[in-house]
């Protein structure tokens, strides 16, 4: 299927690794120019050397979405250097692990800036640049912490709980200018993230870290792991024109994780 992404310019966030990096990777692979960003310049290198070549353009920036201003100046870079933006996939590290009276004050803090408000002002300055051309696509990469609460994951469980707010504000606001605004929630996906939590888990437990994936793997109805690269499937698929009236929708990506019905 072409998804009809070519030359569209597609900033993604913390892509240097993880989920980030494997939907920056689906676009490129749809033709699409994709701007990679982190706060790592050493593994934004790394992620543009192996990025370069695959299909469309990549470029890179270096971005701290803790900080309001180094959003700002990614933003006007991308104003300066394209004119435009077409797509935005929100992606973040997630906070540190931990129950909640584990954590401190500045534990908060730095989880509301880093998942809370980098969310609302990415969105901002996105749809800056997406209302005069009216069409654009946000996907946001949250978690299943928003529908349900994940064990030593209070501040994901709490402070990803904004994403959701944005998505339904934002559809409805942005909706009638061609801007879809959509999120995506994964649970148990094989990235750097879940092998820190399950070898915290171990750490505790006595256990190996081999033993808590094997774990996690059978508490998903399909057994096993999701794969970053599916993942970048599905956000391909969302920020197309064959997705257009998808808006607003908050979707799981879990293997049938959720025992929610809503």
């Amino acid at each position: 299927m072409d998804l009809g992404l070519k030359d569209k310019l597609a900033l993604v966030t913390a892509s240097s690794r993880g989920l980030g990096y494997a939907c920056a990777k689906a676009l490129l692979e749809e033709g699409a120019k994709v701007i990679i960003s982190s706060r790592n310049l050493d593994r934004l290198r790394e992620a543009y050397s192996k990025l370069k070549g695959i299909g469309g353009e990549v470029y890179y920036h270096v971005v701290d979405l803790r900080v309001k201003e180094s959003i700002d100046s990614l933003f006007n870079w991308v104003k300066e250097s394209f004119g435009k933006l077409d797509i935005l996939v929100y992606s973040t590290g997630g906070p540190r692990p931990g129950k909640f009276m584990e954590l401190s004050w500045d534990d908060w803090v730095e989880a509301s800036r880093l998942l809370a408000l980098s969310a609302v002002w990415v969105a901002r300055r996105s749809a800056e640049l997406m209302l005069p051309q009216r069409w654009g696509r946000m996907v946001f990469i949250a978690s299943v912490t928003i529908k349900e609460p994940w064990e030593d994951l209070a501040l994901s469980n709490i402070m990803r709980l904004p994403v959701a707010g944005i998505v339904r504000t934002l559809a409805r606001e942005l909706g009638p200018h061609g801007i879809t605004v959509n999120a995506v929630l994964p649970s148990i996906v094989l990235t750097d993230r879940v092998r820190q939590i399950a070898y915290e888990r171990a750490r505790k437990r006595g256990v190996s870290v081999d033993e808590v994936l094997d774990e996690m793997a059978k508490s998903i109805p399909v057994k096993r792991l999701g794969r970053p690269e599916e993942l970048g499937w599905l956000v391909a698929f969302l920020v197309s024109e064959k997705a257009g009236f998808i808006n607003g929708a908050i979707i799981p990506f879990d293997g049938g994780f959720l025992r929610s019905t809503l």
